[in-house]
């Protein structure tokens, strides 16, 4: 049986996802539960924030702790690619819905023109944009060297 052990993840990629990504989450947690009005601002320029609804900031705060905890704490826990690749497709797929969000909130004309783009939309969508395409070369082996030596069964 074929082992799918990557021999090496490249630098680039231990960067982003073992501490560039869990730290940036951490941070997005505590910005949605200590100050989640300039949350909102990053994500709408017309959403405003009400404290009765602050139940929801804090389970989107302890879905970012999750990411956090599973690219910091689990990714480090294996170099089984198949991993590595689920863990990452599942944020890939959060980081479309997150996109989808911020087209829906932003509209066409400032989603699709970076030139329309305010500070904080270069952070939401610059980050969203940049990160998933290194999840996607990540995902598409881009970089990886596996080691497919066969293993004999005893």
């Amino acid at each position: 049986m074929a082992n799918q052990r990557p021999l090496n993840i490249p630098f680039a990629y231990r960067a982003l996802f073992l501490y560039f990504e869990p730290f940036s989450a951490l941070g997005g947690s505590a910005l949605l539960h200590f100050f989640p009005s300039l949350f909102l601002n990053t994500m709408s320029l017309t959403a405003q924030y009400a404290p009765d609804n602050q139940v929801i900031y804090d389970q989107l705060a302890a879905t970012y702790v999750l990411f956090a905890f599973n690219e910091a704490v689990v990714l480090r826990l294996t170099n089984d690619i198949r991993v590595w690749r689920a863990i990452l497709m599942g944020i890939l797929l959060c980081d479309a819905i997150h996109l989808y969000g911020s087209w829906s909130a932003l509209g066409s004309a400032v989603f699709w023109d970076p030139r329309a783009w305010r500070p904080e939309d270069w952070v939401n969508l610059g980050a969203l944009w940049g990160q998933g395409f290194v999840r996607l070369a990540f995902l598409a082996g881009f970089g990886i060297q596996l080691d497919t030596t066969t293993k004999k069964s005893d």
